[in-house]
């Protein structure tokens, strides 16, 4: 069996919809997983968003853990999260330790990770871009982009670690970001030419490359993740520091694509 944790920030429908995918797709596939918590850096009536992600673990009988990071913000000397980041993740830590992972599945996570949480427990992240794309956050990825006009783009799984977006990849999917887009392209052009600043999340263009994302992000996920229920000896030997540099990927695009037709 896999055990496998989960860390969100139960941000708004894309969180709720991603876990509530997983738990169907796990049951659907009668896989051998376990989901052995989720955790959440939100107390309840911090937002709507994220009163409706625990609404659903609690009413899905799923052990939930929340400490709010906002909280902890306020009742730090510091006066950015940032300062207080490894403070915070030392406690976050003693609330996870008594659980055994194999994986924790970073899925709408809004905070970056302190070093010695990436060093002691097998993170996997989701990132909106091929595996040598932008970084930053799926915003700043489709900016990047447009302004680049790329032809294609992509997601990737890859492990955590004290670099931004940087860490093995364990498999992704590439897509056309041009191809029956000509018209979302043109307009953004006439833009580029007519005005001197673009507001970029609101064009066609942008939101049609974001929903090329969401479709396929969950899907990616569950493929990579099955990979290691059916090899879980995988799974161990990646996380050894000496192999990590030798680790081939794996590309799903076929089968991603193969997922939507």
């Amino acid at each position: 069996m896999l055990k496998i944790g989960w860390f969100s920030t139960g941000n708004g429908k894309g969180s709720l919809g991603f876990i509530r995918f997983f738990l169907d797709y796990v049951k659907e596939n009668s896989l051998d997983i376990s989901l052995e918590y989720v955790f959440c850096n939100r107390d309840y009536n911090e937002s709507e968003g994220s009163n409706e992600f625990l609404d659903f673990l609690k009413n899905n009988n799923i052990k939930t853990i929340t400490f709010s990071s906002k909280k902890f913000l306020e009742n730090s000397t510091n006066k950015t999260f940032s300062e207080c980041r490894a403070e915070y993740d030392i406690k976050v830590q003693e609330l996870i330790s008594n659980y055994d992972t194999d994986i924790i599945i970073m899925a709408g996570y809004m905070l970056i990770l302190s070093s010695f949480l990436c060093n002691n427990f097998n993170f996997i992240n989701l990132h909106p871009a091929l595996p040598n794309g932008p970084k930053g956050t799926w915003t700043d990825v489709i900016k990047q982009l447009i302004c680049n006009n790329a032809s294609e783009s992509g997601l990737n799984v890859h492990i955590v670690n004290e670099k931004l977006d940087a860490g093995t990849s364990l498999g992704y999917c590439r897509f056309s970001i041009k191809h029956n887009m000509k018209n979302e392209w043109n307009e953004y052009n006439k833009l580029v030419n007519s005005i001197s600043s673009i507001d970029f999340e609101n064009l066609t263009l942008f939101n049609s490359i974001r929903n090329k994302i969401l479709d396929r992000e969950r899907i990616l996920l569950l493929l990579v993740i099955n990979d290691f229920v059916n090899n879980k000896e995988k799974l161990f030997h990646l996380y050894k520091a000496n192999q990590k540099s030798s680790y081939k990927t794996t590309d799903f695009s076929k089968e991603v694509e193969g997922s939507l037709s």
